[in-house]
């Protein structure tokens, strides 16, 4: 899935309009996972100065950068982060602390569930360090040798569907607004690109 919509639908999936301080943990636990994809292109981008086909065909494969995706996409390694979080809301004074990192790992693990099954030969090793395995969907969530074109019509539905509730459990109009600027963003995306 494309990276503000798992922000959005993990927003409305673990988001409560009682706890917005909620939010931002559990937006950038939907980040995170992608982050090193984005630190990736900017270098490949701006500094390497690699051609498109170049940083999708070759630099993406690389060992190095596989390993580094596979890290912030490891479902263990978000569920030994809940535990910690956990383990440190027993101590009442880190209990807000602690509840932020349980929740920014629940999402991290939400996050590698929707990408589990849209993802084909760009598949992440979810389960690392346990396990090498990668699943190969025969899904795509980009292309459209693989249904990714009619994929990105559900995943837009969906995600103006969530924005709508999640529209609800943000209080401040500047995350209102990013809200909408997301939305905005993905739909002329999709319009230029598909």
């Amino acid at each position: 899935m494309n990276t503000p919509s798992h922000a959005i639908i993990n927003l409305a999936i673990l988001g409560r309009k009682a706890r917005p301080e909620w939010n931002w943990p559990i937006v950038l636990g939907a980040l995170i996972p992608d982050l090193a994809m984005f630190v990736f292109y900017g270098w490949a981008k701006l500094i390497a100065g690699m051609s498109e086909t170049q940083i999708w065909d070759v630099a993406y494969y690389e060992s190095f950068w596989q390993n580094t995706f596979d890290v912030w996409n490891s479902i263990p390694l978000a569920l030994v982060g809940i535990g910690l979080g956990v383990g440190l809301g027993s101590q009442t004074k880190w209990h807000s602390i602690s509840t932020a990192i349980a929740l920014c790992c629940a999402s991290i693990i939400l996050h590698c569930l929707a990408d589990l099954p849209t993802h084909r030969e760009d598949a992440h090793r979810h389960f690392w360090p346990l396990s090498n395995f990668r699943f190969e969907s025969p899904i795509s969530y980009w292309d459209p040798d693989y249904y990714g074109n009619l994929f990105i019509l559900f995943e837009l539905g969906l995600v103006l569907v969530l924005s709508i509730y999640a529209f609800r459990l943000i209080r401040s109009w500047w995350g209102k607004g990013i809200l909408i600027f997301s939305n905005i963003f993905m739909l002329t995306a999709w319009s230029l690109f598909y």
